[in-house]
């Protein structure tokens, strides 16, 4: 970009006063198309799964490896992908790296949300990364930038959960966390080890437990029944933290479930496993 624009300036007043014809103007504008303008030749954006096709069958079909194709598809099942949901084909193992983020070609039919379900991400995070899109006109053919972190390995606070309430705007305000439906009295464990730096009562959230984690990353969980760690425990994920109590915005069983990293809340299903369909 900086070659470009000392190769266009000693150009620019002549520009200005006409001196230069239109055929030069369309030049320089061509010469700002980078490869990644255009997708690669006959790449086809989605692929169909067949009954009984493995996941590392259709990967090898498609040029790309298999945990690639698996990270672009992550709800799918990572050996037998289910017929009745298509694959997304990513353009190059390149725009899908291991630390994420990952990037995207927008495609006729598109939305926000059937993208941020796709992906297992949220909505509001989708359009903080691309700040510029405008979520009734979707421009077809526009890369945009997935704002997907999972190369920490990380599990959900429960076994079976069921999100209620994501990371989203509601009528309340910007709901930071989760709002996770789980059996009555179930036990909840931590993300990943860490150590316990608060174990208590909070005001408006009731029982909570807060564990640091490494890569300045905080998990939250709250409206806990029963507290089973001090402060200042070390927690393996093996043992669990407490057991569910009854959510604040749920009328059912469940826990407020946060993650913050470097201090700012972040949307946790960016970061936590993607789950199945």
């Amino acid at each position: 970009m900086i070659f470009l624009t000392l190769l266009i300036h000693p150009y620019l007043s002549a520009i200005k006063t006409g001196a230069l014809g239109l055929s030069l103007l369309l030049v320089l504008q061509g010469c700002s198309l980078t490869a990644l303008d255009q997708p690669p030749a006959g790449h086809q954006p989605f692929y169909q799964p067949q009954a009984n096709q493995t996941l590392a069958q259709i990967a090898r079909q498609q040029g790309i490896p298999t945990e690639v194709l698996a990270r672009y598809n992550p709800r799918s099942h990572p050996l037998r992908p289910e017929p009745q949901h298509r694959l997304r084909i990513p353009e190059r193992a390149s725009d899908v790296p291991l630390e994420g983020p990952y990037f995207y070609r927008i495609q006729a039919g598109d939305t926000l949300s059937q993208l941020a379900q796709h992906f297992h991400i949220s909505v509001l995070s989708l359009q903080r990364a691309n700040p510029h899109l405008v979520p009734e006109r979707l421009m077809i053919g526009e890369r945009i930038q997935l704002p997907i972190y999972r190369a920490t390995p990380l599990r959900w606070p429960s076994a079976n959960p069921e999100v209620k309430i994501r990371y989203s705007h509601q009528p309340w305000g910007l709901h930071q966390g989760l709002a996770i439906r789980t059996a009555a009295r179930e036990e909840i464990f931590p993300i990943a080890p860490g150590r316990v730096v608060f174990a208590g009562e909070l005001r408006g959230f009731g029982r909570v437990v807060i564990v640091q984690h490494t890569n300045e990353m905080q998990s939250i969980y709250a409206y806990c029944r029963a507290l089973f760690v001090d402060q200042g425990a070390q927690v393996s994920g093996r043992h669990p933290l407490c057991s569910a109590g009854q959510q604040r915005r749920l009328d059912e069983p469940g826990i407020y479930f946060e993650l913050r990293v470097d201090g700012q809340a972040v949307p946790p299903e960016n970061y936590l496993p993607a789950l199945g369909w």
